[in-house]
């Protein structure tokens, strides 16, 4: 007991000299990264909206159960990155680590399942303990959309054009490859997973650590190898495309066909298999190939169809689903230009000289809500502009307020600089006048509160 007491006084001691910080794989983000992402939510909430999808809202936390069941037993995400713990209940909690089995969750708990088609996007954090690296972090940002109730692979092409869409909205079309496959129905999959594990079977020695797992788990993986020796092994495996079933070509063409007529490129890649077990049929990913991201983290957004995934949650009626995400992270990092920052608008007190204070600076509680009743008056008017503190000053009171060229040194050094600065003291409270100072000249004019709109244009 004394070892134990004196172990944590150590721990105790060690954490209140060191600073803290974030954990690894966690960012925070200021200013212009948090505009960006913001940014790109924006553009994929428009697009989908567009498209007739509402928002949809689901837990960070859900049972680990959810996604055990779904993402499967042999996926990485489960076999290595769930954030999951035991809960005071002694139940098994996971953060969820993607958004289709959530949604999918949320339909069926909430009895939605007799109301389809459900069209549905979402936004939000996601967690996996993964190595942190460029682009990937393990808490990191998704938008997706999901589609519940619609079989017909009119759908699928829908999604793909809005995910299109979307990335073009975001001015980085340049260097983005859609890629395509298809992994039919269940029938076919199991037919052609079993001719993959004979075939990886016979170069087991020379796979990797990760692919000799996978065979006995998820063989289609391995074609999703980056490891070298495993491409060169992946070359000579069987073809998917000659053991798909008649129903499955024909959905797949159809696709194809309408993706042409559309306009939309594609590549078509049969090593394309997406890593989770619940997908079936159309299968797609879209990358670049800028280099800003890396080979290996190429993908933006990726996605597809899951048409057996409400029955592994336990729905009452199976619910044909598609849907894709993208990483708001990688996106961020594609869009070079910052979002651009309307020019504030800084309002500047001229404080009183207290003679009966040491000649201190003060300025009086009358004059403070006068210079926020402008502040409110000119955001009211225009409101796309960034309005900066009324007090340039550390100090807890309004005493010793700094002197106004110091206050104006200080609010022209902001990016971008603000074209107009508003100057306010107790002559112009006592007058309901403002003085209206342009930035760049220098000048400046007196004017009623009443025309202050017209000197701000």
């Amino acid at each position: 007991m004394l070892v134990r007491t004196h172990c944590i006084r150590c721990l105790r001691r060690e954490y209140s000299t060191k600073a803290p910080r974030a954990v690894r794989g966690m960012a925070d983000r200021f200013g212009q990264a948090e505009r960006k992402h913001q940014y790109i939510v924006f553009k994929a909430r428009a697009v989908a909206e567009s498209y007739g999808y509402e928002p949809v809202h689901t837990p960070i936390l859900e049972y680990s159960s959810v996604f055990e069941r779904t993402l499967g037993t042999g996926s990485d995400v489960v076999g290595k990155e769930l954030y999951k713990f035991l809960d005071s209940s002694q139940d098994w909690m996971t953060m969820r680590p993607e958004g289709t089995a959530s949604v999918n969750r949320a339909i069926i708990s909430n009895k939605l399942e007799h109301k389809m088609p459900q069209k549905l996007f979402y936004s939000g954090p996601m967690f996996r303990h993964e190595r942190p690296q460029k682009g990937r972090l393990r808490q990191f940002e998704q938008f997706g959309v999901e589609v519940l109730g619609s079989a017909h692979p009119a759908t699928d092409v829908e999604c793909i054009q809005m995910a299109w869409g979307f990335l073009h909205s975001l001015g980085i079309d340049g260097g983005l490859e859609l890629q395509l496959n298809t992994l039919g129905d269940r029938e076919s999959r199991m037919t052609y997973r079993n001719l993959l594990k004979e075939y990886f079977f016979k170069h087991k020695s020379s796979l990797s650590e990760d692919s000799q797992r996978r065979l006995e788990t998820n063989p289609l993986r391995i074609l999703d190898s980056k490891d070298a020796a495993d491409e060169l092994i992946c070359a000579g495996a069987p073809s998917f495309s000659k053991h798909l079933s008649t129903d499955a070509l024909q959905r797949f063409d159809f696709v194809q066909n309408s993706l042409a007529s559309l306009g939309i490129p594609y590549t078509l890649n049969q090593k394309l298999v997406r890593g989770l077990d619940y997908y079936q049929h159309t299968v797609y990913e879209v990358t670049c190939s800028s280099g800003l991201l890396g080979k290996s983290q190429a993908t933006v957004l990726a996605g597809g169809r899951y048409d057996g995934l409400s029955e592994m949650l336990g729905a009452s009626k199976p619910l044909p689903g598609i849907g894709w995400a993208a990483g708001i992270e990688r996106l961020a990092l594609l869009i070079l230009q910052d979002e651009p920052v309307p020019a504030a608008i800084p309002i500047i007190i001229v404080p009183d000289q207290n003679t009966e204070k040491n000649n201190m600076r003060t300025v009086s509680n009358e004059l403070y809500v006068y210079a926020m009743e402008i502040a409110s008056k000119v955001r009211n008017h225009r409101s796309s502009y960034v309005f900066t503190p009324l007090s340039f000053t550390n100090s807890p009171s309004l005493s010793n307020y700094p002197l106004v060229s110091k206050q104006l040194s200080s609010v022209l050094k902001a990016q971008p600089m603000p074209l107009r600065v508003i100057i306010v003291g107790s002559t112009e409270m006592a007058n309901k006048t403002v003085v209206v100072r342009n930035a760049a000249t220098s000048s400046q004019a007196t004017v009623d509160v009443s025309d202050i709109e017209s000197m701000l244009e």
